[in-house]
Parts: structure tokens; C-alpha cells; sequence
């Protein structure tokens, strides 16, 4: 870590100066984290509003019902997870870290959905059921394999229009 110094500022307040490389890398880390809490905003923004009303549709989740129904807001929670993916990797240098950044904005969005699912449930006075909990566990896989193949997609279009905005 880069040593400071102390200088003294305006009205006689000192301040520690890392100079300007620690500037730099500062605001990066803060861009950083930036685009990986908006692809978690992303996310949750489709996935949200899909799961309630896949579980409120009717007064049963459409899993609990016969028919391919359910498969409709699977497909529009897996676009969510993918463009949350997407976001969260965009502008990364390394394929490793866009994937670990997708990953992450997957791991939190599940995170919130698992516990509002479990939150309608202890208000609704029911446990969870073993295949249930299967389920998700299974739902955070996939929605991890999604997600980090958003963020390897999303720094792939980041590199490509890196490359084509670039000044010979």
C-alpha cells in the first residue's frame, strides 16, 4: 500500500495525500463494485417482480399446478439473471473476474428471493418442504451458470467496443 503524506489544506485542516495513483485506483475499486451492485439491481428488477407474481398467480405458485405454465417465468427469471450477469461483468480485464462478478450478482439476488420466499411462507404458517429446498439449491446453480455466462458475454461486448472506439 502506497505511503502518504500529510499536508495541510485550506483553512488549516491536514489531510493524508496518497497522491494521484491511489486516486485512480480508488475510483476503479468504487467503479467496481459500481457495475456489480447495479447488475444485482438488474436482476432484481426482473427476477422481483417475476418470482411474486409466479407465486401469487391465483393464489398458488404455478409450479404447484399441472401444465408448462411455470416454464414462462423460469425463461424471464433466467433473462434477468443473464443481463444482471451482463452488467456486473462489463469492463472487466479478466475473463476470471467477470465471472466471479456474475457470480456474485447472482449469489445476492437468490439470496433476497430465497429469503422473501421463506418470509411468505413463515407468514403463511408453512415449513419447507425437503424438495423444496432442493430446488433452490438447485435454482442457485443454474442461476449462477447463468449469470457468469452474462458477465463473460457482457466483458466480451466491453472488449469488442473497447476495441472499435480505440484512436490508432
Amino acid at each position: 500500500m502506497d505511503q502518504g503524506e500529510l499536508v495541510a489544506g485550506e483553512n488549516g485542516v491536514v489531510r493524508l495525500n496518497f497522491g494521484d495513483a491511489a486516486k485512480g485506483r480508488t475510483w476503479r475499486q468504487f467503479r467496481s463494485w459500481q457495475l456489480t451492485g447495479l447488475g444485482i439491481l438488474v436482476s432484481l428488477a426482473i427476477v422481483g417482480p417475476t418470482f411474486w407474481w409466479e407465486e401469487t398467480w391465483h393464489g398458488a405458485p404455478l409450479i404447484d399446478r399441472s401444465g408448462l405454465l411455470w416454464l414462462l417465468p423460469g425463461v424471464v427469471m433466467g433473462l434477468g439473471f443473464f443481463l444482471g450477469g451482463t452488467t456486473a461483468g462489463y469492463r472487466r480485464q479478466r475473463v476470471k473476474v467477470a465471472l466471479l462478478q456474475g457470480l456474485v450478482a447472482s449469489t445476492a439476488t437468490i439470496g433476497v428471493i430465497f429469503a422473501a420466499d421463506l418470509h411468505r411462507r413463515h407468514s403463511l404458517g408453512e415449513g419447507l418442504p425437503t424438495l423444496v429446498g432442493v430446488f433452490w439449491v438447485a435454482a442457485l446453480c443454474v442461476a449462477g451458470l447463468v449469470s457468469g455466462l452474462g458477465a463473460v458475454v457482457g466483458r466480451s461486448w466491453a472488449v469488442k467496443f473497447r476495441k472499435n472506439t480505440s484512436m490508432p
